[in-house]
């Protein structure tokens, strides 16, 4: 305040005094220059605030009038003077607000030194250039002219605008644009008054930014919260609840308007001193990962929870997993009872009170029993029934079947499933209702056992002591079960057959003294039967086994012709018999005339392993021999059957599985990512910790990913299984796939063989991409309603091969021959070297 003295006369008066409250809102300078009229400056005075300035004042807006004082009643006539003295042009270059004055052909007259320090140019090189040229100025909410118009309109103009400097740096000005008047009113120039307020309006931007990234952040969370499959709940370092989300709400059935804010063991006081209180109180102290299973046996309910600490307290995902782990029990119990169905030790009635058992364990409440059909195919008798009342399960054996007969009787009647839901009112317990009212049964479903001639072998039944219908669910599993029972049911008949079967066949070999020979054809070696030795005369012994023993007995003229035609049968790989007219040299010297005939045996990869026959006239042995092979074959194919479709259960189950587990790490991985977003300072543990996390995953996707298996054929169907596989390879990009089906043929085939071509267009596709460097392949799937068949065909563009070469050592052909044999299907390969390769496969509709 020191230079106002100098300047002259304020008003008020300035004192020390009359400073220590501040100062006054306007002080006015009158300024009497030597040899020049009076003029007055008013000056503003605000506080004067910013993050590195304490205190302080700042003078500005600075009004320079002539003559008396702006507030007497001359005021009107109070202009500024362009004409002013030195001494306050000098003073009003030291304000720190921009001033520049113009003529009105916008040329500069005035350039004060805060314009000289935010434009970088000194007043000598701007006065006399034109500011609209000099300057360039971004007006917001309007444009330059605009503004000018407005001068020109209203005598002043006052808005906001930004400013570029040469350096690049972008700066926002308050703007104030008014015209300049002599003592006659008449407008001289242009004053343009500027205040820099560019950092306010970064602060005010920031602010702006980060309360948009602090919403979207709120909006992410709570999405991500939400969208989250599993219950979800965090809690801070006293257990109290932070977060609860729609499934927690779901699972509990405790809202998060009630859990928020709360002790967790104030609102669940029941798991107080559990294993579960255990497991949380772990993850505190340890700061460690704890994922543990918890059942409920009131509500035969399984939960899944895994817990994640934080610095903050920690997170918990939990899901019921009730259901898989009902499928875990019983696809063991399922591989159980296959091995001992194997193994051939236990009988029918043992096997199935075992399997019978597991099932009841597993599904509590439910009361399992098989009724067979007596062999009048009239009446009902009871194989097994582990879980009924033992005076119930004595009441219903020889009960008859019929349209009404309850369950079990109408089922194996009718040939379908039938559905029970509340026996005292269906119309079909009629006859029995009482008796099984009265010992508590009030539902009951039941399944009839048929096999492929289409007769009834029996009933599966379940039973309920409370009205019930089944979900989808609940039916899946009791087909699943009841399917398995038909199989053991089946098998066990079909060995009882093949037991009885080679006993008449050993019985009949000793009654007829054939000479029974079995001829490995991969080392040579022979066995003969006991036939052969009473017949011919020799002894057993290492040199009768020898393939040269037989070939050196044959008759000189009639060996190469029956060597010929064996080899060529067996190259052939023909399915018929062999037969052959020869003399055969016996241990006298003599020559027998024999009538000798067999066959080839192949394994599962339809390669010949051995040759099977007998020598002599033997008519009635031949059918029975053609019999045997057909239920061998049979067995086989029940066998290899069995093992694919415990193979396909325990492949989906594995990807449930697969899903179930990394599914949480997963979710917490993208909760740590998207908080290392915004947390500056956690960002590294957080990221760490996702790395961790998707370690962890890749770990568990090695360990069980050789075991996953598509969709369910039977659920999706045969055309939309392969169109989905031909999507997912034409995402890759890896080579263009086109799929031609025609015909309706999902109704005509059965799930089994709707598989069996699925997994070979899978073989298949596997192959050309491994080995083809094929850039189109074309998949037809073909319908052919005159012969009853169904043909694939699978071509590609790509280098081809030999198919007599690669049948040595193609072991995916050979898997492709496999799955088509099991099903009576031809399988047959075009290809050379150049010219690609056509994969045809015709298989019979059953």
């Amino acid at each position: 305040m020191d230079i106002f003295p100098l300047l002259g006369k304020t008003e008020p008066i300035l004192t020390p005094d009359s400073l220590r409250h501040g100062l006054p809102g306007t002080i006015d300078l009158t300024v009497q220059g030597p040899g020049s009229k009076s003029f007055i400056i008013r000056w503003i005075a605000s506080p004067r605030y910013a993050a590195d300035i304490h205190g302080g004042w700042q003078l500005t807006g600075p009004k320079i009038y002539s003559g008396a004082y702006p507030d007497s009643g001359d005021r009107r006539r109070a202009t500024v003077d362009p004409n002013l003295p030195e001494a306050a042009a000098s003073l009003i270059k030291q304000v720190s607000d921009i001033i520049i004055t113009t003529d009105l052909e916008h040329r500069i007259i005035y350039w004060n030194n805060a314009a000289e320090r935010f434009y970088y140019i000194p007043a000598a090189q701007a006065i006399g250039q034109s500011l609209r040229d000099l300057i360039h100025y971004d007006y917001l909410n309007t444009t330059e002219e605009e503004a000018y118009e407005a001068l020109r309109e209203r005598g002043i103009w006052e808005g906001e605008a930004s400013y570029l400097s040469s350096a690049g740096k972008k700066s926002y000005l308050i703007c104030s644009i008014r015209y300049v008047r002599d003592n006659h009113l008449q407008i001289t120039g242009i004053m343009a008054l500027n205040r820099d307020v560019t950092e306010v309006k970064l602060v005010q931007q920031d602010q702006r930014r980060a309360e948009m990234q602090l919403r979207q952040y709120s909006e992410q969370l709570a999405g991500i919260l939400e969208s989250i499959t599993d219950g979800f709940f965090a809690l801070d370092q006293h257990f109290r609840v932070t977060l609860w989300n729609h499934e927690a709400e779901r699972i509990t059935g405790l809202s998060a308007e009630e859990m928020i804010g709360q002790s967790i063991w104030d609102k669940l006081p029941e798991l107080v001193g559990t294993d579960t209180w255990q497991s949380f109180h772990k993850a505190f102290k340890k700061k460690m990962t704890v994922t543990f299973e918890q059942y409920q046996e009131r509500t035969d309910r399984w939960l899944e929870m895994s817990l994640y600490p934080s610095d903050e307290g920690v997170f918990a995902y939990f899901k019921e997993v009730t259901l898989r782990k009902k499928q875990e029990a019983l696809l063991a119990l399922e591989k159980k009872v296959l091995e001992l169905n194997t193994a051939r030790r236990m009988p029918l009635r043992s096997l199935l009170n075992f399997f019978l058992k597991g099932i009841q364990k597993i599904f509590p409440g439910m009361y399992c029993c098989v009724l067979t059909l007596d062999e009048d195919g009239m009446s009902v008798r009871l194989l097994s029934a582990p879980g009924l009342p033992a005076i119930y399960a004595h009441a219903i054996d020889g009960l008859p079947i019929g349209p009404t007969a309850g369950s079990c009787g109408t089922a194996m009647y009718r040939k379908e499933t039938v559905i029970v839901s509340d026996i005292a009112t269906d119309p079909l317990w009629e006859e029995n209702r009482a008796l099984t009212l009265s010992f508590g049964l009030r539902a009951c479903w039941s399944i009839p056992v048929i096999n492929g001639r289409g007769e009834v072998l029996a009933a599966f039944a379940v039973y309920y002591t409370t009205v019930k219908a089944p979900t989808e669910v609940e039916m899946n599993t009791f087909e699943r079960v009841a399917n398995l029972v038909a199989m053991i049911i089946e098998s066990k008949k079909a060995e009882e057959e093949l037991n009885i079967s080679n006993e008449r066949y050993t019985l009949a070999t000793r009654a007829t003294n054939d000479a029974i020979w079995d001829r490995d054809l991969r080392t040579g070696v022979c066995y003969w039967g006991e036939g052969f030795y009473e017949q011919f005369g020799f002894k057993p012994g290492t040199r009768v086994r020898d393939a040269k023993f037989w070939k050196s007995h044959i008759h000189p003229r009639d060996r190469e012709e029956v060597l010929r035609e064996m080899q060529r049968f067996i190259s052939r790989k023909e399915k018929g018999l062999w037969l052959a007219e020869y003399r055969f040299k016996k241990a006298d010297g003599n020559y027998a005339l024999i009538s000798d005939r067999g066959f080839l045996v192949f394994n599962k990869e339809s390669k010949v392993i051995r040759m099977v026959g007998s020598m002599q006239n033997i008519t009635e042995k031949k059918e029975m021999q053609e019999k045997l092979l057909r239920q061998e074959l049979n067995k086989q194919k029940q066998i290899a059957q069995a093992m694919i479709d415990a193979q396909e259960k325990e492949r989906a189950e594995i990807g449930k599985e697969l899903h179930d587990n990394i599914n949480q790490i997963l979710s917490t991985t993208k909760l740590y990512l998207e908080l290392a977003k915004n947390e500056h300072g956690e960002r590294l543990n957080l990221i760490n910790r996702s790395a961790d996390n998707i370690h962890n995953a890749i770990h568990e996707i090695r360990n069980i990913s050789r075991n996953l298996v598509p969709a369910s054929i039977g659920d999706l169907g045969l055309q939309d299984s392969i169109a989905d596989l031909v999507e997912s390879l034409r995402t890759t990009r890896a080579i263009n796939v086109e799929f031609y089906p025609v015909g309706n043929f999902d109704e005509k085939i059965s799930d089994k063989a709707k598989l069996m071509l699925f997994r070979i267009i899978q073989e298949q596709i596997n192959n050309v991409l491994k080995h083809s460097e094929a850039k189109n392949l074309i998949i037809e799937l073909i319908l052919e309603g005159a012969d009853n068949r169904i043909e694939l065909s699978i071509t590609d563009d790509g280098k081809g091969f030999d198919p007599g070469k690669a049948g040595k050592k193609g072991l995916g052909l050979s898997n492709i021959m496999s799955r088509a044999d099991l099903f009576g299907g031809k399988v047959t390969i075009q290809s050379a070297p150049g010219q690609g390769c056509k994969l045809r496969v015709q298989v019979p509709v059953l």
